[in-house]
């Protein structure tokens, strides 16, 4: 029951708006697509887009669906032609790159003119929350330097002027990601996933809580 109603509740979420607002025929990048999660996502929200990504992983890990590139973010050229996608996805990746700054021209370069970027990462202040022991091996972060691929947190003017100097886009939008009806039942979600033992749960909501995520969106004019 509870993951039901945490699934209702994602209709709130801010990545989810994003997703949502993608209308009709268009060509998405998924930059870090990992597994496909976003992909995945999208596909059930709209048949008509066609997806591409790029990661690290084997490809037998990746969705048929995807058209997938194996590449190293932090040298690689991204292997499209100019104005190329309607819409590229940033998420939870950017934190892991030493120096993202020449990607930002490779993202103005593939973007269509019109077209859109959605980057989320997490929040500079996650450095200074605790680091959970709680069911540690489950994964899941508390701290940002939890997760030791991490190189740098963002800020949400750092985001803004990314986009801006080194993606050369329009700044349309930078926030904290959450989901604020799911606020009135994160006290409750976090009190279950303790007796459950189950640290994902509670994860999610201590990330809503606390503005855990932040987001930057941005279009080429």
């Amino acid at each position: 029951m509870l993951n039901t109603i945490q699934q209702r509740l994602l209709h709130f979420d801010t990545r989810r708006k994003f997703f949502r607002s993608l209308r009709g025929a268009q060509s998405i990048l998924d930059l870090g697509c990992g597994d496909g999660k976003n992909c995945l996502e999208l596909r059930k929200i709209n048949h008509q887009l066609e997806f591409h990504g790029v990661d690290l992983l084997d490809p037998a890990r990746v969705p048929d669906f995807i058209q997938y590139h194996r590449l190293d973010l932090s040298t690689a050229t991204l292997p499209y032609p100019d104005k190329f996608f309607d819409t590229i996805l940033f998420v939870h990746v950017i934190e892991h790159l030493d120096n993202p700054a020449p990607l930002g021209k490779e993202i103005q370069r593939v973007l269509k003119p019109g077209g859109i970027i959605y980057i989320e990462t997490p929040n500079w202040t996650t450095m200074f929350m605790p680091s959970c022991g709680f069911k540690r091996e489950q994964g899941y972060p508390f701290n940002f330097f939890d997760d030791h691929t991490h190189r740098k947190p963002w800020s949400k003017q750092g985001l803004y002027e990314y986009l801006k100097q080194d993606c050369q886009l329009r700044v349309a939008k930078v926030g904290t990601r959450r989901n604020w009806p799911k606020l009135f039942v994160d006290p409750f979600i976090m009190i279950f996933a303790l007796f459950a033992a189950n640290r994902p749960y509670l994860v999610s909501s201590f990330w809503n809580v606390a503005g855990w995520c932040i987001y930057g969106i941005g279009v080429k004019n």
